[in-house]
């Protein structure tokens, strides 16, 4: 009787001899994020509150084979390229999740088994956790729990480097949309 592992599940042990809950812990504090658009969307003939989530990281597409091996770590979210056509910025590979029965299912317990270790991404991650709670309550289709989760959505974007230092026609504009990093 042989004892070889089936190839799938001899392609997981490789993928774990590769990738560590800290080893993504740490990946995440350094390139991740928690992102969170809050938006009326006007298109039909009703008002219509959204709230889009992310769970993502972006690497430059020299380093993105890595997100590969992390969608099938966690068994779920895209990988896609990110074309930069900004001079002297290159092209990234951005692995997401936005769908939130995954984000609560796999990303959140991940995370809460194995804290994210910079005090930022902490803070980010638990205000995250306390919107995606709002939103499956379905408290952001009132015009409070709307504004609520706006709020809350605008403190991740309020404290971002990126917005912060961006230069002025690069920064967004009023508070329909909010980005947290």
């Amino acid at each position: 009787m042989s004892n070889k592992v089936p190839s799938a599940d001899n392609q997981q042990g490789r993928l774990d001899e590769k990738l560590t809950p800290d080893y993504l812990v740490g990946l995440v504090d350094g390139e991740g994020y928690f992102s969170v658009s809050v938006f009326i969307d006007h298109s039909k003939n009703y008002l219509s509150r959204r709230v889009k989530m992310v769970f993502g990281i972006d690497l430059n597409i020299t380093d993105g084979k890595i997100l590969y091996d992390i969608r099938d770590w966690f068994g779920c979210g895209d990988v896609r390229l990110k074309i930069d056509k900004r001079e002297r910025f290159s092209h990234q590979l951005q692995y997401q999740i936005s769908d939130r029965k995954l984000l609560k299912k796999v990303i959140i317990p991940f995370f809460k088994k194995h804290p994210l270790k910079l005090t930022k991404r902490k803070i980010t991650f638990n205000k995250f956790v306390e919107m995606l709670e709002l939103i499956e309550n379905k408290v952001h289709l009132s015009e409070k729990g709307f504004v609520r989760v706006r709020n809350l959505a605008q403190q991740l974007h309020d404290k971002s480097p990126q917005r912060l230092h961006a230069e002025p026609h690069q920064k967004v504009v009023g508070d329909d949309i909010v980005h947290a990093v």
